[in-house]
């Protein structure tokens, strides 16, 4: 049977109506599902909040008993979807809300830029976790490139509600960042009209993003001047206290358990004497070596943090002693294990994508102009270049410029 053809401008006035149909079911859809949109919103928010504040003190994301994150949401307009309908070549056969990734939008929003990653590293670490305890059952993280460089940390994910499944995007920003995106959203993404005075508002746009990632810089300076101040008082107290129930505490010791405690502990440290942190150190003198030694071997690090978890049982110091023995006596053992790995020195190798640990770093140190870059020592040994006469390590050409001066003055 011969098919009937149908001509192209027929064929495109059909899927023009076809879309016409589809588009007016999606927006009578929207509408009748707008509530269950606002509240599914407000449910994801008090699940992560809730999720997070389990996991926040071993990820640093705390200072003192203050979050340094806090939430903002949306549920999208019906104007906003069509829009995006129209522009985004990925949309374009869309049938159904439910192939649309973020009618639902969460916002988690961190203190300073240096805590993006730690939010992100948090959600992605303890991803079974919030599949366990909430009603989310995936989540999946992308980055997402801007015009000035910067990349956005996003996750698309899925609530279910009974029979009921909700899309979602959860993007996490700096405080610095989200004050941006408002400007940007307002004073040039929906002005869509091109001029010619296009380059310079780019060029000013890009002067304007400077200026704030710098002021986001100086608030990260305040922050740590505000905690050596909050901590004279703490690291005073603490010292007479642990002086008289750990043997061997020096200062540098103190600083450290007196910095985890700050960023860890929602205490009251200014109100809190000497006999109060004597105290609360009392059970933590009770813990053993033992209880120290099989919490290190039972942990199971992420793959980053392998070879300083193993750096960290071989070479643990008092107050990493003293840190851990208070983790176990408060029920929060694995948070303070996750505490000291992310508060030491990280370097990733650049060619195999390993994790290079201090002696490896010690190497480099010592043998190479390392001029941005690490490599773990067998992808080094095999990149390095050696002296054809004396064999030290080379930066360039095929002699040391010590064997070229002595050559030079051979010949002479």
């Amino acid at each position: 049977m011969t098919g009937i053809l149908v001509p192209p401008v027929a064929q495109q006035a059909h899927r023009g109506g076809w879309l016409t149909d589809t588009l007016e079911n999606m927006k009578k859809s929207y509408y009748e599902d707008i509530s269950n949109f606002s509240l599914a919103a407000e449910a994801i928010v008090d699940e992560l909040k809730d999720f997070i504040a389990m996991f926040r003190i071993g990820h640093r994301l705390q200072v003192k008993q203050y979050p340094l994150y806090r939430f903002e949401t949306r549920v999208k307009s019906w104007e906003s979807i069509a829009d995006k309908l129209a522009r985004k070549d990925q949309y374009k056969n869309a049938a159904s809300l439910d192939d649309l990734p973020d009618i639902i939008g969460i916002y988690i929003i961190v203190e300073l830029d240096e805590d993006v990653e730690k939010m992100v590293r948090l959600l992605e670490k303890e991803k079974n976790d919030l599949f366990r305890f909430t009603h989310i059952v995936s989540l999946t993280h992308y980055l997402t490139a801007h015009e000035n460089g910067k990349h956005s940390h996003h996750f698309d994910g899925i609530y279910a509600w009974q029979e009921t499944r909700f899309n979602f995007e959860v993007q996490v920003r700096s405080e610095v960042e989200n004050l941006w995106s408002n400007i940007e959203h307002m004073s040039f993404y929906k002005n869509k009209v091109k001029s010619r005075n296009d380059r310079i508002l780019n060029r000013l746009k890009e002067h304007s993003y400077n200026l704030l990632l710098q002021a986001d810089e100086v608030l990260s300076i305040l922050r740590r001047e505000r905690m050596k101040n909050d901590m004279l008082d703490l690291k005073e107290k603490m010292m007479d206290a642990l002086e008289g129930l750990f043997d061997g505490i020096k200062i540098r010791d103190v600083e450290a358990i007196s910095g985890y405690m700050y960023e860890c502990w929602a205490m009251p440290f200014e109100k809190m004497t000497v006999e109060d942190f004597e105290h609360f150190f009392a059970s933590s003198v009770k813990v053993d070596d033992q209880a120290v030694s099989e919490l290190l071997e039972v942990y199971k690090p992420e793959s980053t943090h392998r070879r300083l978890h193993k750096y960290l049982k071989d070479n643990m110091t008092i107050s990493d002693s003293v840190i851990l023995r208070i983790g176990i006596a408060t029920n929060e053992p694995e948070a303070a294990v996750e505490y000291l790995l992310m508060d030491m020195e990280e370097a990733c190798c650049k060619s195999c994508g390993e994790w290079v640990d201090y002696n490896d770093a010690d190497f480099f140190a010592a043998k190479v102009d390392m001029r941005g870059d690490f490599y773990c020592r067998d992808c080094a040994e095999k990149l390095l270049k050696y002296c054809e006469i004396c064999g030290n390590v080379l930066t360039s050409g095929k002699i040391c410029l010590s064997c070229t001066s002595r050559l030079s003055n051979k010949k002479k």
